[in-house]
């Protein structure tokens, strides 16, 4: 149980933190993206979308889909980082009206 408590502190303090929300509702709306796209869409550095990413797939949120022939990354939103994102934008479009 405390485990739990403890995760769900992670999750929303790093909802807190520049940059983590706008990612989710992208990953959301693109469902399956590159790195290169995502850090298009944002207008941010290579180093905060990589730090940003590392920091949603060690919270389960987001997953990396590496894909042989030919190499390449994709990555999309978990089942959690769907529910999260979803509530996310749910909660923007009961504030905007």
């Amino acid at each position: 149980m405390l485990q739990t408590y403890n995760l769900l502190f992670e999750i929303m303090e790093s909802l807190g933190k520049k940059w983590v929300v706008p990612l989710l509702l992208l990953l959301l709306l693109m469902e399956k993206t590159n790195f290169t796209k995502m850090k298009k869409q944002l207008r941010i550095t290579s180093r905060i979308l990589s730090k940003k990413l590392q920091l949603l797939e060690a919270l389960g949120l987001v997953e990396k889909i590496i894909i042989d022939n030919p190499k390449k990354i994709l990555y999309s939103l978990t089942d959690r980082g769907k529910t999260i994102s979803n509530q996310l934008l749910h909660f923007y479009e009961h504030i905007v009206g």
